[in-house]
């Protein structure tokens, strides 16, 4: 009995960063508008207005400050928590449509859709387009196709060309040749900036090109990465849904600052902030930490650049916040010299085990009142959005070492004091 070849549809937010920002300013539709990075340094999304404009992707904002003013572009500050929170939302939709997806990144998701009675795929995405846009006011790209590779390729085809935000190329040899020869090498999912000029120099421009070349010289000049990536444009299935529910191995918080950061009292608020979220993503993923580890950096534009680093270790293992942040706060006594104004700091959490290595500890009565604590903080915290409930050591949110966020947008869903209010 033949196995069916899978399908994939690539679900891809256009301009995602910017596409939020947008739901609760519909003014802006249609206009220049960008969203600038951490401390309002570089700019990390562009709407296509702003793209007209020539403004590159990650470019210091200071350097097209003046083209963004002649256009009468609106900026804003990033708001991870609000685009966070529509990813969360747009994953929510697709776990409906098909149980078989991976989360590739905030703004894109793999669905395995092989198993599903779909006759027309192009109809199906563009069906799942209306129905993202309508619960969600994000729009999006969806791309179908026998591979990853294939499949990201056509909603980057759909994002600029008219094709009703859909596209599939499944068991469609003129489509799939059609889509290789419009994209270019350099933008082949695998592929990149670094190695296009090297094809470029050997006559290799467009994807199609590409996937003409013998496995013999795909393996003499290229990785494994870009040979298996040669197969896929070929039509062939290398790459398939991974697992994205894996714990991560190590939990990390940090952030730049606002300004540059001497007093020791702000960084040990700082410092007690990030292993307080740290603590928290460490009970989500039920596990506990063996070691501790606090670092500063005094950034690389000082003019004595400095920093350091300190491991505290756990004994017993713990996923308890007090516990993490008097271990962060002993790795920082250990690293801050006030002879230097530091620029970030974050909170590593290490030799990340299962939860049930607490059951090793030797005051099970104090592990579970430890447990119960931290449970029910969790749970107040969760169900109000918030980090209503934390240590005193923490710091509030505006506290002077933050980013700079002058243009930030409101907290729209994730806030109660900032949710929009209609007036009778």
């Amino acid at each position: 009995m033949a196995v069916a070849k899978p399908i994939f549809a690539l679900v891809d937010c256009n301009n995602f960063f910017v596409s939020c920002e947008r739901v609760f300013r519909p003014d802006l539709w249609h206009k220049p508008v960008a969203v600038l990075s951490n401390n309002d340094g570089c700019i990390v999304a562009r709407s296509n207005e702003v793209k007209a404009l020539g403004v590159p992707m990650g470019v210091p904002y200071f350097k097209v400050r003046d083209v963004l003013k002649k256009g009468d572009a609106t900026l804003f500050s990033a708001n991870f928590p609000l685009y966070g929170d529509f990813s969360q939302r747009v994953v929510q939709i697709l776990q409906q449509a098909c149980p078989d997806m991976e989360v590739y990144s905030v703004d894109e998701s793999f669905l395995e859709i092989s198993k599903l009675p779909i006759d027309d795929f192009a109809a199906w995405g563009r069906e799942l387009r209306q129905k993202i846009y309508d619960w969600t006011g994000l729009p999006v790209s969806v791309g179908v196709a026998h591979s990853k590779t294939l499949a990201k390729a056509a909603a980057d085809y759909c994002k600029k060309n008219d094709v009703g935000g859909a596209f599939s190329i499944v068991n469609d040899d003129a489509a799939r040749e059609h889509l290789l020869k419009w994209m270019p090498v350099g933008d082949v999912w695998g592929i990149g900036w670094r190695t296009a000029p090297k094809l470029h120099g050997r006559g290799i421009r467009t994807a199609y090109d590409l996937a003409q070349v013998s496995d013999a010289w795909a393996r003499e000049q290229l990785s494994i990465r870009g040979v298996r990536t040669i197969k896929e444009l070929q039509g062939g299935t290398c790459y398939f849904l991974e697992d994205t529910t894996e714990p991560q191995q190590t939990i990390l918080r940090s952030r730049s600052f606002g300004h540059n950061v001497r007093d020791y009292y702000e960084l040990e608020g700082a410092v007690a902030t990030f292993a307080s979220r740290a603590a928290s993503r460490l009970r989500q993923q039920n596990e506990v930490a063996s070691a501790v580890m606090t670092f500063l950096y005094t950034g690389r534009h000082a003019e004595v650049s400095a920093g350091g680093s300190h491991v505290v270790q756990l004994h017993p293992t713990s996923a308890d916040t007090g516990t993490i942040i008097t271990a962060a706060l002993k790795a920082l006594e250990q690293v801050y010299d006030p002879d230097f104004a530091y620029k970030k700091a974050g909170v590593a959490l290490l030799d990340l085990q299962s939860v049930q290595q607490l059951a090793f500890n030797s005051d099970p009565v104090a592990m579970d009142r430890q447990a119960t604590l931290m449970q029910t903080v969790d749970g107040i915290n969760k169900r109000f959005g918030t980090r209503l409930v934390r240590h005193a050591s923490e710091h509030i949110e505006s506290a002077k070492w933050h980013s700079k966020r002058e243009q930030r947008s409101q907290a729209y869903t994730t806030s109660w004091r900032e949710l929009r209010t209609i007036k009778a």
